[in-house]
């Protein structure tokens, strides 16, 4: 549950009361408008799931190679302006040391603030030619309770 049938009025939201936890089934691939043909992996996971489950889930199933660097850009969710000059010094840095560290670069994952400029930067570098040099792994972090069509995104083959 994502807590939102709650009266707020009435009773204040407690995770261990308001929380049933069940196998997930939300899970699976997702394209990416105006990316063309890139598609990227979901989970719906629980926030107590220990690094460890989450870590084979990347490598084991999803393939990813493991990282030599972590990047975690996190930040308010306040937007914000970037003159183009430092955008551009921004997106550039950022995907040069993922590039050519094998980092994973990971954010809160929605499209506000800083994580804004983040998505535009991998998305920038997925459309550019110069993406055939590498993969870059970029991976957001949201709260289910902020993902928009949240429901398109739970699997229908597991109920």
């Amino acid at each position: 549950s994502d807590g939102s049938n709650i009266d707020a009025s009435r009773e204040t939201w407690d995770r261990h009361r308001h929380v049933r936890e069940v196998p997930t089934d939300a899970f699976g691939d997702i394209n990416f408008g105006g990316l063309g043909q890139k598609t990227g992996k979901y989970v719906r996971v629980s926030t107590d799931t220990s690094p460890e489950v989450l870590y084979h889930l990347l490598t084991e199933q999803w393939k990813l190679s493991s990282p030599n660097l972590l990047i975690s850009v996190t930040g308010g969710a306040k937007n914000f302006y970037l003159k183009a000059g430092l955008k551009n010094m921004f997106h550039r840095g950022l995907i040069k040391v993922a590039q050519t560290t094998g980092a994973w670069i990971i954010t809160g994952g929605t499209h506000t603030g800083v994580m804004k400029h983040v998505g535009q930067a991998v998305r920038d570098y997925a459309l550019s030619s110069s993406s055939m040099q590498g993969q870059i792994v970029a991976i957001g972090v949201a709260t289910w309770g902020v993902i928009h069509n949240r429901d398109t995104l739970v699997n229908s083959e597991v109920r």
